[in-house]
């Protein structure tokens, strides 16, 4: 994975990770989470980047069956990958049923060239977030502890 791309640290902060108590349905958790990247980047339309998010969401379920959802979308005018997460002590049901216990929200450059750094992150992503892993995250209560674990 190329490390200037995909290194979680440089595209997560301690001020885009969340620890959720309270009831959230997910799509108010994704705007949540969209709405902590564009605060850092005013250039990005906050608008247009949920609209794509969420569109993305309604093709298929990124939510994956260890409780790992990953919402993404591939952005235009996005110079690097940019990313913000969640743990849900208490997880939460996405529209498909499936329980969401970590969700990671993350957004591409939408040029030819990140492509392959995308897919290469949705797999280590996938990798990495094991149900013994995320059972370990929702027991945590430190925000950069949380951002240690998520460093692929």
């Amino acid at each position: 994975m190329d490390n200037h791309n995909n290194n979680l640290p440089l595209i997560l902060n301690e001020k885009r990770i969340f620890i959720i108590r309270e009831n959230i349905v997910k799509k108010d958790l994704v705007a949540k989470l969209v709405h902590s990247i564009c605060a850092e980047l005013p250039a990005l339309n906050e608008e247009e980047v949920l609209s794509s998010v969420l569109k993305r969401e309604q093709g298929i379920s990124t939510t994956l069956d260890t409780g790992l959802s990953i919402p993404h979308a591939r952005i235009e005018d996005l110079e690097a990958f940019q990313a913000a997460a969640a743990v849900l002590p208490e997880p939460i049901k996405d529209d498909y049923g499936l329980d969401v216990k970590v969700m990671f929200l993350f957004l591409s450059p939408a040029g030819p060239a990140f492509f392959s750094s995308h897919l290469k992150l949705l797999a280590a992503l996938a990798e990495k977030f094991n149900p013994d892993f995320i059972k370990e995250l929702g027991n945590t209560q430190d925000k950069s502890q949380l951002l240690k674990s998520f460093s692929l």
